[in-house]
This record gives C-alpha cells, structure tokens and sequence, in this order.
C-alpha cells in the first residue's frame, strides 16, 4: 500500500503546478540573463549575446521537462504532461473559434444522426427481447412446398403433433388473434379490445408470471372456450383503475360474462407479429373436434431446448410433416419452418433499416473526413509554431502527443454535442417512425448507445489526431531544415477529398434511388379512389341480439339505409376487410369444367355490399352488380360472384368470356357461384403489390359479424365519420365504432415505411453533399493559403490570373473525377441489398447515378473554384513583401 501515500504527494505536488512553473520560468530567465550580461561584458552585442547563449544553454523546455520529472517521478510526470497538454490544447482551440466551431458542429452533426439512428437499430433490431433466454424463442410455420410462400399459419392438427412428437423443444404455444367488444358501464363507453387466444402455459414459456393472479389453467384450454381472461397492465389500469381486488370479477366481452383471473406485470409487451398486433386481454384457446376441421388458422410460438439449435428443430420438424402428409391426405405438400422470434417480430423493416444505418455510417465516416480534413489544414498552418517549439527544445513525441491530445478535446466537445443532438433526433424519428414499426418502446438512449458514442468519439480522436501527425511532420522537417514558406502539397488532404466525394455520392444515389421510389408508388394506379371516402369498423359481438346470420344482415342492412339519408353522403357500402388492411381470406379457386390442376391458382375473396364498387369508383367491365334478388339475402337463391379483371384473365381469354360461367371457391364448405360481372383490378395489400385474382361475393348471401364500412360524401371527411357514429349508436349504444380513418390516410400509412426510408436518406444525402463542398472548400483554401509564395511567384513571371485558376480547378476536377469513380463502384456493390425497398427503379439505375455524380461535380467545382478565384487576384507584390 505504499503506493498511495507515493501518489498522494504527486497530486499535492500537481496541486501547486501554476506558482511551480512561475518559479522555474524565474530560474531560467535568471540563468539566460546571467550568460547574456557575461557575454555582453565580453563584449557582444546584446543581440549576439542573447543567440550564443540560447545556443550553448541548450533546449529549455528539456531542462522544463527534466526538472518536472525529479519533481513528480515518473507516474507524476505523465499526468502533469497531460494536464498542460489539456490547456494548451483547451487554449489553442479557444483561439481559433472558427475551425473549433466548424469541427465540433461538423463531427456533432455526425455523430448525433448516427448516434439517433442507431438507437432505432439497436431497439428494434438488436435489444434482446423482455423474456427468459430469449434467444431459445422461435416460431413455427407451415410451409406449402408447391406455392412461393415459406410461412403460413398452422392446422391444429398439426399443433399437436408437433406438441406430443417433437423433442428440440421444451415448449410450445398456440396463438390466435382475438379482437373483443368490452361493454360499456355506467363510467366507461364500449370500448374495443385487442387481443388473442393463447394455450395455457403460453405466458409460462416466455418466462413471465403475472403479476396478480395466475396463468389459464389445462383444465380451462381443454375446454376450448372458459369463460376466463387476463389482462393487460395497462389495460388493468386504464378500465379499472389498477384495483387490486380484481381477481373473481367478471366483465361483459362479446356479449358474454368472462372472469378475470390475472394481471400482467407492468412493461409486459407480448410477441407482436405477422397479423397479431398489439394486446390487451388474452383468453384461453383449446383444440376442439370443431377447429379441426378449419383448416390452417393458428400462430405458434416455441422454445429450443437447452443444446437444441434451430437447424436440428427444422429437421426434426420436416420428419413430423412427412409423416402427417402420410397420415392426412390434406398435408400433402406441406413441410415447415422455424425462424427466430426476434427476427419474425422485426419483420421486414430489417432491410429498410440496415439501409439506412449504413447510410448514416458514410454519413458519419464523411464528417470525420471533414475534420480531419480540417485538421490536417489547421496544423499545417502552425508549421512554424512547431518547427520553432521544436528548435527549443521540445521533443517530437511530446509535441505528437499534444496534437493527440488537442484531437481528444476536439472530439470529446464534438461528442458531448453529438449526444445532445442525437436525444432529440431520437424523439424526432418516434415521431416520424410509422406506427406499426414494431417496439417502438424499446427506442431510447441507454448504456449501449452511449457505448456506441463513446467508440466512435475514440475513433474520431484517433482520426483527427493522426491527420494532424500527418500534416505536421513535413512542415516541422521543411522548417527544421531552414526552408521556411516551402511546403509541398500533402497528399493526406487529396485522399480525403476524394473519399468525402465518393461517400456522398454513395448516399445521394441511395435517396435519388428512394425519391425515385416514392415518385413511382405514388404513380400507381390503386383501381379505386381514395379522396373523400371514409372508413369504420364495427364489430358485433355475440349473444342473443346478432346470434344469427338474418339479425347480422339486419343490422348492416339498417346501417346502410340509414347513411344513405344524410344529405353529405354520396354512397354507403361495407366490406369485410377494406383494401390496404392487410391479408384477408384467401382460396384457391378452379374451372369445374376444367380438370383440377395439381397447383390451383389462389384468390382473395371478399364480401361486399352491392354499392361497394360505386362507392369507391371502381369500374366494371363486364356484366353487372349484385341485384336486388339478393336484398333478402334468401337461403334459395344460389350464389353469385364477382371477379376482378385478372382472376378472368387465370381461366379465360376475356373479362366478357368470364360472364355467367362458375368458378369453384374452397370457403363455407366449398361453393360454385355464378359469375354476375367482371370488375377492374384493384390493390388490396399496398401499392407495391400487384393486384391479385379476387372474388367478391355478397354480403345478403354470407351475412358478416364484422365490416368496414365505407362512406363517400362531400364536405370535411370528420363530419362523415361523426354520422357513422352517431348512426351506429343510434342503431345500438352498445357497439364501438374503431379503426376510424379517412381512406387516403390509410394509403398513406401504407406507405409510411417508405417515406420514413426517404426522408432520412434525402436528409443525409444533403448534409453529405454540403459537408462534401465544405470539405473541398476547406482543403483547397488551406492549399492556397500554403502556396500564396508560390502562386504570387508564377503571376509576377507573367501567369494570368485565369491560368492560376484554372491549375487550381484542374487539381480539384482530378480529385473530384476520382471521387466519383470510386463512389460509382462503392454504390453498385451496396446499392444491391436495397432491391427489396426500392419500387419501379434499379437499384444500378444509370440514370440515377449520372444524375448524382453530374451533381457532386457541379458541387465540387464550384467548392474549388471559389477559392481559386481568391488566388487569382492575390497581387504579387503583396506576396513578395509579405515573405
């Protein structure tokens, strides 16, 4: 323990640094004045005398550093340097404000955008999800091996012969999304829930315990539809004021009384992925001799067992099928597939993402180029200073180590700025993330971020410091060996203007690439008009009131009647799942008089009310629309279809060919309705993809317990959804009205991803583009300012001024032609992973990379040129006196 009284006498003896460094200032003035008056008395001039004695005393800031070291010892002297590289690097910064400004706001812009981004990234993509060993949680697919598609929902037959066969597994759970009326009491209005079915021991597998109550018991599965729920936290608090005695009571869900028998634990956020969104309340889901038979319809959610791996679970898994498809005629064809739970609840926002970390990354790299290249400008300007320093006395490593440490002040200050920055765009991308970005709560700056910060203020230290190594060692030899003034050109400036022109042209062809997306998917044709048409779904729950098909049709039916008389209200129809909602039903669909392919084609199928294709102005080709034979939706009436234009187009030559033929639809048993019309493609999914075969059948003929309705009308689209509300809760208070939207807001959300994607590539490609003309602007000045002899010499032997501009602006054009050449071949490589994101555009477009790099040369020349222009009118006479 002897050390610590040892460095307890070094930090009191750094304590008084200030009066020590007075008194050995003092000592060595008092020394050089003694030699100078002797010389003097010999009799040398003073000035002779002072030369000669600095000369033969030596170095004093060796003598400085000798003294210091007997003084602290050796531990004590490193700290001692460091504190006085500290202030002088403090103080030199201090002095020059406009190149500490430009760096600490260059490397802060920097630094705060991929800090911000990064914080997106590491929530959503890389933050391990909130359950036990989370990295064991995987999803379990079905796969048809005959169709593209590579994960389909599961038959429950298939559940559980996995669940009783499977070893690779310690767990596994069934999910079903569930969405619930809870009704209203004499404090709260109805109020609609999501939520989902889960068997039990669901909560149990992802490690977490609810924090009042229990988990559904085997007993309450088996039975396929206990009256039992748990909900949420907040769910808990927002209905029921987080009172603690609420386990035993009951609430009206659906129409019917469920018992609430558990809480979860606050922060709980359960698995959200393909159509199960968020969730609120959870009931218990059991196989029954029914939902057997429904075909394919459940979510699954597993967990490896310890040593199992995902490769052994999609093998042991692909055995399962082949014996089920042995077993079970309708599994022929089918295998499976297991993905991680993290990477299926990231779902395809992956590539958009990791598009956009690496842009911000060039971003990031471009603005240590920039101050570095500032840097390497501002030290070759003190060549003097360090050429003089060195002559005096101080060592080389000591002055490196001081440029080092002046580079630490630099990219701390930048760093702390950065963070500051990087807290607001975090809340900024929040706000400008879509909605459906999933754990958009786990998006916060926490202790990888900072970590994240701190790595790249280290780098950039070491980067900037270098440069500076790199520009000072020349000027300190050139000036050491008596030739002061004449500098050549470094060669570490050059490659860092062509590197800052090759990033930002990478990331400019990134946005163009991403402009050029949107332009195009905003091009689309959808097949229906979206302005001034609104959509609301309702929900009838069960019980006595809509507990058959007839009431179910009375009700939307009454709905209808009662739109159509408000005098705002052009056209009123409904549809079980609106375009851009995301997957509806789909079948495959046959010719009957055709024999069956091995493969059928599959069809979206909807059902709709006759005005549905009025209501959203989508054309008819063929034929006509439902008539009013199907009003009383009469049971005697065989059914009718309506095709869009490419489900015609799959069997026959013509939409007009198609008209009275039947087509076969596997739903409601199997059907072969008659074909009454043919009507135009429109997009159901998004923008981005193509229309599908579709079959629209009627809404009189299979009554729906769930719609969207949709509403055409004139004036502010608020006014049309208050008369659906106030329509609905005429009709019955009791029923919710939700998922409330004008439908051009839903096309937009549906492109949400993209602007997202856009904005921040268009955002990034303009900093780089202006910290790529500061760059070359700061370089080029700084090159001018070193050759102001040089430049001065050739203009008074006869150069005109616009012969030294154009050298100027040639030396800059070759940097620039070499920046975009390697930018060109750096896009064409990281350009290809964007191939998912981008939309009517090659991602190797020509056009869009001969439009960015006409750009950066137009950028460059002019950032050349401006200081070129100030060269041509240096007057050489000025020049020549200065020197």
């Amino acid at each position: 323990m002897e050390w610590i009284p040892r460095w307890a006498r070094r930090f009191a003896r750094l304590a008084g640094h200030a009066q020590v460094e007075l008194e050995m200032d003092e000592e060595m003035r008092h020394h050089l004045e003694c030699e100078i008056a002797e010389r003097v008395g010999r009799g040398m001039t003073p000035e002779e005398a002072r030369r000669t004695a600095l000369i033969d005393f030596g170095g004093v800031e060796r003598f400085k550093e000798e003294s210091r070291d007997a003084r602290t010892g050796r531990g004590g002297r490193l700290l001692d340097d460091l504190l006085q590289d500290l202030r002088i690097g403090s103080r030199t910064l201090r002095r020059c404000p406009g190149f500490s400004g430009a760096a600490i706001l260059t490397f802060a812009l920097g630094m705060g955008a991929a800090t911000a981004i990064f914080s997106v990234i590491y929530g959503v993509l890389l933050r391990p999800l909130p359950y036990r060993d989370p990295a064991r949680l995987v999803t379990l697919w079905e796969r048809d091996t005959t169709r593209s598609g590579d994960k389909n929902v599961v038959a429950v037959p298939n559940f559980e012969a996995w669940s009783e066969r499977a070893r690779s597994f310690s767990g596994m759970a069934a999910l079903v999304p569930q969405s619930v009326t809870v009704a209203g009491d004499r404090r709260d209005e109805p109020e609609h829930v999501a939520g989902a079915q889960v068997t039990p021991g669901y909560f149990a597998l992802l490690g977490v315990a609810p924090v009042l109550g229990r988990e559904f018991t085997t007993a309450e599965g088996a039975t396929g539809g206990s009256d039992v729920v748990i909900l949420s936290h907040g769910f808990w608090q927002r209905r029921f004021g987080g009172d603690s005695a609420i386990l035993g009571r009951t609430m009206t869900v659906g129409g019917r009384a469920q018992t609430i028998v558990g809480v979860m634990p606050a922060g709980f956020v359960a698995p959200s992925f393909y159509w199960l969104g968020d969730q609120e309340v959870w009931f218990p889901f059991g196989a029954t001799t029914a939902n057997r038979s429904w075909g394919r319809f459940l979510l699954v959610v597993a967990r490896l067992r310890p040593g199992a791996t995902i490769e052994q679970a999609r093998a042991e898994l692909a055995g399962i099928a082949r014996q089920r498809a042995a077993e079970d005629p309708t599994d022929r064809g089918w295998s499976t597939t297991v993905a991680g739970l993290k990477e299926q609840i990231a779902g395809n926002v992956r590539t958009s993402f990791l598009v956009v970390m690496a842009a911000v990354g060039l971003l990031l790299v471009m603005a240590m180029a920039n101050v570095a290249a500032l840097t390497l400008v501002f030290t070759g300007r003190r060549g003097h200073e360090f050429a003089v320093r060195r002559a005096i006395g101080a060592s080389r490593p000591r002055l490196l180590r001081q440029l080092l440490t002046q580079s630490a002040v630099l990219g701390v200050a930048g760093g702390m700025a950065g963070l500051v920055t990087a807290a607001a765009g975090v809340r900024a991308l929040v706000l400008l993330l879509p909605a459906d970005t999933p754990r958009l709560s786990s998006i916060h700056i926490d202790l990888p971020v900072l970590a994240f910060t701190l790595g790249g203020t280290l780098l950039a230290t070491l980067l900037f410091g270098s440069a500076g190594v790199r520009g000072t060692a020349g000027e300190v030899d050139s000036l050491h060996r008596g030739a002061p003034g004449r500098v050549t050109r470094g060669k570490g400036a050059g490659a860092l203007v062509v590197a800052e022109i090759a990033f930002g042209l990478v990331l400019s062809v990134f946005a163009v690439l991403m402009v050029r997306t949107w332009v195009a998917l905003h091009a689309v044709d959808l097949g229906f008009s979206a302005s001034n048409a609104v959509s609301a779904r309702v929900t009838l729950p069960g019980g006595e009131r809509y507990a058959t098909p007839d009431r179910q049709l009375a009700f939307f039916d009454g709905l209808l009647t009662q739109l159509r008389a408000v005098p705002a209200i052009q056209a009123a129809s409904l549809i079980n799942a609106r375009p851009f909602s995301g997957p509806g039903p789909a079948t495959s669909v046959v010719d009957p008089t055709q024999p069956v392919p091995d493969v059928p084609p599959v069809a979206d199928v909807r059902v709709i009310d006759p005005a549905f294709f009025q209501t959203l102005k989508v054309r008819v080709l063929a034929g006509g629309v439902f008539d009013s034979r199907l009003a009383a939706g009469a049971t005697a009436v065989p059914p009718v279809v309506i095709v869009n234009r490419a489900l015609a187009r799959t069997f026959w030559a013509s939409a007009e060919g198609a008209v009275g033929r039947h087509i076969g639809l596997d739903m409601y048993g199997g059907i072969t309705p008659q074909i009454v019309g043919v009507v135009g493609d429109i997009h159901l999914m998004d923008a981005r993809t193509s229309p599908r075969p579709t079959a629209y059948l009627s809404a009189s003929q299979f009554p729906l317990g769930q719609a969207d309705v949709l509403v055409r009308g004139s004036g502010n689209p608020q006014d049309l959804l208050t008369a659906i509300r106030n329509t609905v809760r005429a009709l019955d208070p009791g029923l919710p009205v939700y998922a409330v939207s004008t439908l051009g807001q839903v096309v937009d959300r549906s492109m949400a991803r993209d602007r997202f994607t856009t904005l921040l590539l268009a955002g990034f490609a303009m900093v780089a583009v202006l910290l790529g003309a500061v760059g070359v602007y700061g370089v080029f000045a700084g090159e001018v300012a070193r050759r102001r002899r040089e430049i001065g010499i050739r203009m008074a032997l006869g150069a005109k001024p616009s012969r030294v501009v154009r050298l100027i602006v040639a030396e800059g054009l070759v940097r620039a032609v070499a920046g975009i050449a390697l930018g060109a071949a750096v896009a064409l490589i990281l350009a290809r992973p964007m191939a998912p994101i981008v939309f009517g555009v090659n991602p190797a477009d020509p056009l869009s990379f001969l439009v960015v790099a006409a750009l950066l040369l137009a950028v460059a020349i002019a950032a050349t040129a401006l200081p070129a222009i100030a060269a041509g009118r240096i007057p050489p006479l000025e020049v020549m006196r200065s020197d």
